[in-house]
Order: structure tokens, then sequence, then C-alpha cells
């Protein structure tokens, strides 16, 4: 099938509008679909909303500019849930992204139509971002890889924002070392990349729980047994603390930034999004305030785990990819059970990877792998080995 036919099945792009300015550089062979939050000079931005579905900035991202000067070609702005502030992809200006295993299921979000366009292999590297799990989340749906970096390593400048806090420019791909190579050529900052040397590492089991994920993930736990030492982690703190600091310092962002869209254009916000918003607006100051002060604590207590391992592994979701009909009207239900295992890495800042190793009824699930903020590369270097022994799901 062709880009436009495949595109029309699956509802990948938002707009397809090819962007090259030359053919040397470190991308230079490489295809990019970016996720439509990301500023595209003289290219439709529409955040997937009808308020901006006219919006034509004057100006690129930084990543944008990075990529087109390092020879990448961008073929398109891709689906996202509106205003990134959604974990299903299914509130979007132009209707649900569909997951590639089965149309009739969702992608993910909030970045999914970069996560599809990977998975079908219309691009090579997916841009998105990832502001409580909204890179692995698709990922993990869709089979594919979702590398979410240490907060701040690469710059933001022209992404629309959800949360100044936590916005993280993230990469979706099937091979870790195109992400690599990407993250190569848009860091400003190469140190957290530096490769990881430790022959055995050890690996915290993390939020293993009761869920249907977990079980799926048992053999593939079995056989990493042989190459890696495991060990249970449990930290209350982490798990009880970690929505609340990130809701609170999230909405109280988001609804900052929609207070000059939201009394004009109310209405055109879908509803899962509108009640976000107006959750953000009756967060106080004051719980704003002690939000940022508990998330030192939180990452006092994430820094005393990894005086004993190297990385935490975990499901990346506790749900497989449910039916967009299913999900229609209860996006809020669904984002909390999406979320529930990647956002804390959002609240610590820290780099974490989402990679497909098995299946539950014929449905991807990812593992993920988290680090200590700044050891990007250790992460990586774990998920590629994983990958090494445990394969690509097909």
């Amino acid at each position: 099938m062709s880009l436009e036919e495949l595109n029309t099945k699956y509802n990948i792009f938002i707009t397809i509008n090819r962007m090259k300015c030359r053919d040397k550089g470190k991308l230079r062979d490489l295809k990019f679909g970016i996720k439509d939050i990301i500023l595209t000079k003289g290219v439709r931005t529409t955040a997937g909303s009808k308020i901006l579905k006219d919006f034509i900035p004057n100006e690129n991202a930084y990543v944008i500019d990075k990529i087109l000067a390092e020879g990448g070609e961008i073929i398109g702005k891709t689906n996202t849930h509106e205003f990134a502030l959604g974990a299903t992809n299914t509130s979007s200006l132009i209707g649900p992204a569909k997951n590639p295993y089965d149309p009739e299921r969702i992608s993910g979000g909030s970045s999914g139509g970069s996560a599809v366009a990977v998975a079908l292999g219309l691009v090579d590297v997916g841009i998105g971002t990832d502001t409580g799990g909204s890179v692995r989340i698709p990922a993990s749906l869709c089979g594919v890889i979702g590398f979410k970096p240490t907060y701040g390593i690469i710059p933001t400048d022209g992404v629309i924002p959800f949360s100044w806090t936590f916005d993280t420019i993230g990469f979706l791909a099937k091979d870790i070392s195109l992400i690599r190579r990407t993250i190569e050529a848009l860091a400003e900052n190469k140190i957290p990349f530096i490769s990881y040397s430790k022959r055995r590492p050890t690996l915290g089991l993390f939020l293993f729980g009761d869920y249907e994920t977990s079980k799926a993930l048992e053999p593939v736990i079995n056989k990493l047994s042989s190459y890696f030492d495991l060990v249970e982690v449990e930290s209350e703190l982490l798990i009880k603390y970690s929505r609340i600091v990130r809701k609170n310092i999230a909405l109280a962002e988001a609804s900052s930034y929609h207070m000059k869209y939201y009394d004009k254009y109310k209405e055109l916000y879908s509803s899962d999004v509108r009640k976000l918003i107006e959750e953000g607006f009756k967060i106080s100051a004051t719980d704003y305030v002690n939000s940022l002060r508990i998330r030192k604590i939180l990452l006092e207590e994430y820094f005393f785990i990894f005086k004993k391992i190297d990385a935490l592994i975990s499901p990346t979701t506790r749900i497989v990819a449910p039916k967009i009909k299913d999900v229609i009207g209860n996006e809020l239900k669904y984002r909390d059970s999406l979320i529930a295992n990647t956002e804390i890495f959002n609240t610590l800042g820290a780099p974490s990877i989402s990679i497909p190793v098995t299946k539950l009824n014929d449905l991807p699930v990812g593992l993920m792998i988290s680090g200590e903020p700044y050891k990007d590369g250790t992460v990586l270097d774990i998920a590629e080995e994983i990958m090494g022994i445990v394969g690509f799901i097909k």
C-alpha cells in the first residue's frame, strides 16, 4: 500500500509535507515523522486541535532545524492526542491514530501517529514528546522502540508546551542504533550517552503488579535471569507520591498555558482535554510549590535505590491496546491506566525506554528499562543487550 493509502487506513499523518534541505549530514538517509505539536515553518502545526487547525508557524522548532541541517528528510506531521494531553490518541483533529496490529484498537499516545508511522515502515524515526509516557506508551502498544531521554538533554524550543517541567523530546524506531544516531545529531550534551561497560548488570524488577502484562512478561524475565542479576525493588514512596506530584505540576502548567485559549475556545476542546485543563485551574499555588519540593525527596529515594542496581525494568503499560470503541468517551479512565507505570520516570526526569519483547493475544507488550538521570547510555546499552537476547517481536 502507498503512503497515502496507509494514511487513510491508519490516520497517521495530520499533514503530509516533505521537507529536505541538504544531502549531507549525520541524518542524510533517514526519514522522519514529526509529532504535530512541534513547530514547522510554513507548514501547519495543529497540535491535533480544532483551535489550531489553521495555524502556520513562522519558525522551526530546534529539532526541526537540526534534522534538516543534518540532511534528514521530514515526511510529515503525525497524529497526536489534542495538545498532547492524553494517552489514547483518540481525541484528535483527524480522529484516532489506529494500531498497526489491529486498526480497531488504539495506537496509544499522545505520540501515536509517530509510533504507527515507524511500525508500518513509513519513516525510520518518529519524533514525539513524552510528558507522562507519550512516547513509551504508543511504542509498547504498537510494537516499536520508544526512548525518553533525561529531561532537558534535547532542547524543547518550538514545542507547544504541555508542562515545562516535564516535556521531553522522545524518539521512536525499530532499531536502537537509529535512536543513538539521531540523538548524536540533536543533543547538545553528549556526556549522558557514554557507553556502559559493566559485564553483568543488576536489574531491579519494579512495578510488576497483578495485571495482564506482568504475567505476559514472566517468560522474558525468566530468560533474562541467565544474563543479568535480578532483584526485586519496592518503593511505596515513589509509587504513592509520583503520580500526585506530576499531576499537580503538569496540570497546573498546562492550565497556565491554555488560559489564552480557554475562555474564547472552551467548546472546541475535546471533553477529556477540557476536563484536564479545568482540573489544572483548581490546583493551588501551595499544592504546586509543595509538589516541587516533594519531587526533590522522590529523587533522593530514586538515587538511593540505584546504589544497588544499574537499571529498573518494568512493564511499560499494564494493559495491551484496547479497542477504540471502548476508549471513546472513557479517555480519562484509560489514560490513568496507561500512564500508571511510565509517569514515575517523568516525575524524576529519568531516561526510560520501552522495547517490544513479547505479545499477549497477538498484541505487543513492551518492557521498560529506566535509569538514573544523565545515565542515558546505560539505559540504551542494557536495552540493546536485552533485545539481543529476546529478539524483536514479529
